[in-house]
């Protein structure tokens, strides 16, 4: 018996109101049916699974009052990063504002993090997240949440302490453990602890084989250590696990697409491109199609073929779409600089500077984090790679050596930050810095690259 459903009646003014406490939630709703919809939702979102919508919605209609089904699904929203869903999760918010008094804790605690985050005040929702998992160390939705937040801020170091805090509250013999360890190992990885992060993340997939969170996570550590033909091995023995399971399994394809263009296998690299990073008939991306992950593989894999001298031809064109639905969209500054390099890629260098100007009236208004990353680290950043576009290395470096050590601020991981180191070097052998190459050198090593002068990424650089 995995979990035991306890109902609980109580009355607050002259009304009686019901909670249901189901799998470590405690649900304010009179339906044990809806409670039990809203935690399989709960359960699909933590392993990475398409259905996670179908539930919630399942929850909503045997409900319509089940207020914590309507702020899940805003929360989940919200990690997509796309403002196309703000009006929907106005509505979760409105909804679980109309009956907050009636709301248990744990349910008021996760309200503050959807309204916070609706808002961009992510200090205030790391701060709920955090209070949720003193109470309830193994919530693995409040778990994920943090961690996803940590990540697009860049603060790797916080969340691996926020894993090894949680860590002596997990046991393998515990219900969906393998995706608590494969947050652990994720979070090991991006702090260079590399050998607990592949023990961790290794354990996490023989526990559930269709963990892709997991499989990434030690393909992160092949990519950093430059174990191409282990990585190509290891993706391709466990795909076949991922049928079920959302976007994240085109960043999975993506880091395999590194493994192939690192041994050199550029045609591998655009048949897998157009299969499976990003097929547009593919079911995930008609479920979501301008899901933010395909923007960012799609338009670094296409760059990184080109600085290793691969030609891409008429492909940049093909993914302006997803560009162009970033143009007023600042919800996650990755995706941003990323939308970026497509539309100077293709050629269309009005819209790219369109997007940057947008992106300085925005900070104009947001004097918050995100503005801040936008001011200070994006827009810089966008401003180099138009230089590099524009073939003016000197003004590359300009732009962007001031800004490297701040780069991680912006979110993502070691690996994929390391385009804009690469356009870094490439403008410094431009120039024939030579010694500034041997710092660059020095530099990217301190990130966990290994065996650097052996890459072909980094070919006739070092």
């Amino acid at each position: 018996i995995l979990f035991v459903t306890k109902t609980k009646t109580f009355q607050k003014n002259s009304e009686v109101l019901v909670r249901q406490s189901y799998a470590g939630y405690e649900i304010t709703t009179e339906f044990s049916e809806a409670a039990e919809h809203t935690t399989h939702g709960i359960e699909s979102f933590v392993e990475w699974r398409m259905d996670s919508f179908d539930w919630l919605d399942r929850a909503l209609e045997t409900d319509p009052d089940c207020v914590f089904a309507s702020m899940v699904k805003g929360l989940l929203l919200v990690t997509a990063r796309s403002q196309n869903f703000a009006p929907v999760i106005l509505e979760c918010i409105d909804h679980g504002e109309s009956r907050k008094e009636e709301l248990g804790e744990q349910e008021r605690i996760y309200l503050k993090a959807l309204k916070a985050m609706s808002e961009f005040q992510i200090f205030e929702a790391l701060e709920a997240y955090e209070s949720l998992l003193r109470f309830y160390p193994r919530d693995l939705m409040a778990t994920r949440f943090l961690q996803a937040e940590l990540f697009w801020m860049g603060e790797s170091r916080w969340m691996h302490r926020v894993m090894k805090n949680l860590e002596p509250d997990w046991k393998p013999e515990m219900f969906q453990s393998s995706y608590f360890y494969a947050d652990y190992s994720f979070a090991h990885e991006e702090t260079g602890s590399y050998e607990i992060a592949e023990k961790f993340g290794r354990m996490a997939v023989e526990m559930d084989p269709s963990n892709v969170w997991a499989a990434h996570a030690v393909a992160h550590v092949m990519e950093m250590q430059n174990r191409s033909n282990e990585g190509v091995e290891w993706l391709s023995s466990l795909s076949k696990n991922w049928n079920e399971k959302n976007q994240i399994v085109h960043h999975a394809w993506w880091h395999r697409c590194l493994f192939h263009l690192e041994r050199g296998e550029s045609q591998e690299v655009m048949e897998l491109l157009s299969l499976e990073v990003r097929n547009p008939d593919s079911l995930r991306v008609k479920q979501f199609p301008d899901a933010y992950v395909d923007l960012q593989n799609t338009a670094s894999l296409l760059m990184r073929m080109e600085l290793a001298g691969f030609e891409v031809g008429e492909n940049w064109s093909e993914f302006v779409p997803l560009a162009e639905s970033r143009m007023e969209d600042y919800t996650n500054p990755f995706t941003s600089i990323h939308a970026l390099i497509i539309f100077a890629k293709s050629g269309l260098h009005d819209k790219a500077k369109s997007l940057i100007l947008n992106m300085l009236a925005f900070t104009d208004l947001d004097h918050g984090p995100l503005g801040s990353t936008y001011r200070q680290v994006v827009i810089p950043l966008a401003e180099a790679f138009m230089a590099y576009v524009e073939e003016r290395p000197k003004q590359v470096l300009e732009k962007l050596l001031p800004v490297r050590f701040i780069l991680y601020r912006m979110g993502g991981s070691h690996a994929q930050r390391d385009l804009f180191w690469q356009l870094i070097c490439r403008s410094a052998l431009q120039l024939e810095e030579r010694s500034l190459l041997k710092q660059l050198n020095s530099e990217i090593q301190d990130f966990g690259f290994s065996m650097l002068e052996k890459r072909k990424s980094y070919k006739g650089v070092f």
